[in-house]
Parts: C-alpha cells; structure tokens; sequence
C-alpha cells in the first residue's frame, strides 16, 4: 500500500498504512519505428520519483534490501527530498528502529510542511508508540488538506485517535465524514457500529454493522460485535452462527476468548 494511511484494543492494526505500489520503470521509453531510435534519457526529477516509488513499493513486500537499495538512491540525488525521507522513515519503522524513524518523517515535514501522505503516515506511526494526543494533532492537520486522496483514511485515524482521548462527538463526526468521502470504506462504518451499540441504540449499531459487512470479509471484532447485537435482538440462530464462525476463523483471538466468557456467565454482557 503507498504509505497513507485504528476497537481501541487493536489499534495499532486499525490504523495500518496502506502502501500503493506502483511499480515503475527505470528505463526510458522506446518508440516503435521504422527507424531505429534511441531510448529516451530519463530526467533527474522522474529518476528521483521512480527510486521512491519503487522503494515503498519493496517496503509493502517487506523487502528491505530492495527498499534500501532505491530510497538511498533517491537520496543520493536530492538529500533534501521529502519523497525520499518519508520513505525511509517507512523503512525504519518496518524495521523497528523507532528514534530513526520519527527522526527522518519529521525531516520530510520539515522539507514541506504540506506534505499531507507524510504527516498521516507520522500520525500512524505516532499511534503504534501509544501517543495518541500527538497522533491525533497530526491527523487534524492531514485532514484539512482537500486535495489529499486518503483523506478519508485520514479521517478514519482522526476519529480512532479522538476516541481513545474519549472525545465520542468528534469521534463519531470523523467517521461520519469518511464514509461521506469515500463509502465504500468499511472501517468507519464497524467504528460506528461499535460506538451506537455501547450507546445502546442496538437498530443503528445493526444498520452500521450491515453496511459494514456488505464490504468486508468477517473479523473476530465484527462477529462479536454482531454477536452481541443479535443478542440483543432475541435471535438465538443467529447469535449461535456467529459464535460458531468466530470459534472456526478466529480460535485463538482475545475476542473469542471473551465469547467463551461470556457464554460461561450465561450469556450476559
């Protein structure tokens, strides 16, 4: 995924970043001809767009010596790229180096304080460091820029970090403006599911949940959380069909673990 782009228990991978790889050629275009022509010289600007691109793309396979071998490339011809930074910040993230990595997405910001794909990637590494007031100060900034394709994403992260700071209102505000920007987004949608079922209003939670699953596959949160809705409901079946799929796709998730405790007490919440 290019890097853009959080059940507050799982927030680290709710907030993962989508790197889009694009992988591109680093040879000039040929021409088809009757007479045989040279390849076009690649300019400075394309070389330095071509290595950045193709490192993020060898960071989303977890290619690190690929990825290095690009980024530093890029770097060698403009030190001062945010391009260049902000994917070697990726880079030392993948590999755990957490002081190198915030070091090198901050020159990126420096380099160009508009640099929105560089600042939400920032926000997200600021959220798996647990400092999410930070985070969250980050994606206030990412979300303004209306040119950003991932904003949605952006708004998406905006919520998560709004709610782990218990601010349900903006929370909810942020989510409901992701999926107005993009509603093919299922995340928002179990995020809002999440919050009306706690709120108690089981109909939306349901509504939510439904609109979510019509555009992602089951996870143990979403089937818990319909568990747990459908109880409400009265529907044995349908609560007996969920804890049967969430046992066979997820045996040793914490969400199963806490069906199984649930069950013991006598299916009480």
């Amino acid at each position: 995924m290019a890097a853009d782009g959080l059940n507050r228990r799982h927030l680290w991978s709710r907030a993962a970043v989508c790197l889009l790889a694009a992988c591109l050629l680093l040879t000039g275009c040929i021409t088809e001809s009757k007479t045989p022509q040279r390849a076009k010289p690649i300019s400075m600007d394309q070389a330095l767009d071509d290595h950045i691109q193709l490192g993020l793309s060898y960071i989303g396979q977890g290619n690190r010596k690929s990825a290095r071998h690009h980024i530093n490339k890029a770097l060698e011809i403009d030190p001062r790229s945010p391009g260049a930074h902000n994917g070697l910040a990726l880079l030392y993230q993948l590999e755990q180096e957490t002081s190198l990595a915030e070091k090198h997405f901050k020159r990126a910001i420096s380099l160009d304080r508009g640099f929105s794909r560089a600042r939400n990637n920032y926000g997200v590494f600021l959220v798996q460091e647990n400092r999410m007031e930070e985070a969250h100060e980050q994606f206030v900034r990412v979300v303004t820029d209306t040119d950003y394709g991932q904003r949605s994403m952006a708004f998406l992260n905006l919520g998560i970090t709004a709610s782990a700071l218990g601010r349900d209102e903006e929370a909810v505000e942020a989510w409901s403006r992701a999926i107005a920007l993009n509603p093919r987004l299922a995340a928002p949608y179990l995020e809002l599911a999440d919050y009306h079922f706690k709120a108690g209003d089981y109909p939306l939670a349901q509504r939510m949940l439904s609109a979510h699953d019509s555009l992602s596959r089951p996870s143990a949160r979403s089937l818990w959380l319909g568990l747990r809705i459908e109880h409400q409901f009265g529907n044995r079946d349908a609560v007996a069909s969920k804890g049967l799929a969430l046992e066979k796709l997820y045996p040793y998730s914490s969400e199963n673990l806490e069906y199984k405790q649930w069950q013991a007490n006598g299916q009480k919440p």
